[in-house]
């Protein structure tokens, strides 16, 4: 038996194909879209996150104000509210809340402010919408509501042409206006000065005469309504003496007056003339006695006499109080 053996080698399958494989162009392209995605999902998931906690911040503030607000509206009593602060009025553990209340009571503003993110301060008050709290702190308002009416000026120094005044802070001044004038009317003598604190120093006024004075607060919106009246007096340049006369013949009058501390010289005047105006004699000594001659009999003469100091001169010595008598007929 015969074994025939088939050489395959020389033979090739026409049906065997190698395949190659290409390369995966795009796969880093794939990973850097993806990682973005990751980034871009991030970065909106913690945007999210950071607006719920601001609206929640927001809230806290918000709902801290309306609280007050109410406890504010219940606490008033005639339609005025107490300067006092009712209880309740006060800060969270998550908000600081200041008010104010205006000098009349009429009006009042309170203001919330996030003692998480400080940037977050709100206000509502007597002039808030549908008890809806506002942006911005109570100061905030100073041009869009009219001044509440400031409370009446004290009265702190007081000089020979000056005085000093200073008055309760008006919700929503932006400036105040401080007026003196010699009638309760304030139509005579009126001198007005402009102030941007509750405090003030009117001056060009008149030695030794009683002033009413009062304050205005002002705003872009406009002005409150003036403040009561407080009454003072300019000082009197200087002390002045008190003096005394008496007849002693048909033409002689002898006189005497109080002597005062550090004068260096008086200045008498006298006169048949009861507002010194004609006939007036002047006399300057350093004496606190004496006589005046040469006068008409049976004539009624008027005097007084100031004091001149280190401190004050002609143009601001005080005379005293006018005395009279009438020489010997």
């Amino acid at each position: 038996m015969i074994e025939v053996t088939r050489d395959t080698s020389a033979y090739t399958n026409p049906y065997h194909q190698t395949v190659v494989v290409p390369p995966q162009k795009h796969t880093r392209r794939n990973i850097i879209i993806s990682i973005v995605a990751i980034i871009v999902v991030a970065a909106i998931g913690v945007l999210v996150i950071q607006q719920v906690k601001h609206a929640q911040l927001v809230n806290s503030v918000k709902d801290a104000l309306i609280s007050q607000n109410d406890i504010m509206k219940k606490s008033a009593k005639e339609g005025a509210y107490s300067a006092t602060l009712p209880n309740g009025i006060g800060s969270t553990k998550d908000v600081a809340i200041a008010a104010t209340v205006s000098f009349d009571g009429t009006t009042y503003c309170i203001t919330g402010k996030s003692l998480i993110d400080d940037t977050l301060v709100y206000n509502i008050g007597s002039h808030s919408v549908d008890n809806i709290p506002v942006d911005g702190d109570c100061s905030s308002l100073t041009n869009t509501i009219i001044p509440t009416t400031p409370s009446a000026p004290s009265v702190g120094s007081v000089g020979t042409d000056d005085v000093s005044l200073t008055w309760t802070k008006s919700a929503y001044a932006g400036s105040y206006i401080a007026r003196c004038a010699t009638d309760a009317s304030f139509t005579k003598d009126v001198v007005s000065v402009t102030s941007q604190a509750p405090a003030v120093v009117v001056n060009k006024l008149r030695t030794g005469v009683e002033y009413y004075c009062n304050v205005q607060a002002v705003n872009e919106r406009g002005k409150s309504q003036w403040s009561g009246a407080t009454t003072t007096k300019t000082s009197l340049a200087s002390a002045a003496p008190v003096i005394t006369v008496t007849p002693v013949s048909t033409s002689e009058m002898s006189y005497s007056w109080t002597p005062i501390s550090g004068a260096t010289a008086y200045e008498l005047e006298y006169s048949s003339d009861i507002s010194f105006v004609k006939d007036v004699k002047k006399l300057t000594t350093q004496a606190t006695t004496g006589r005046t001659t040469g006068l008409s009999a049976g004539t009624t003469y008027y005097y007084h006499v100031r004091a001149f100091t280190g401190q004050f001169d002609a143009s601001t010595a005080a005379f005293s109080g006018v005395v009279e008598d009438k020489t010997k007929s």
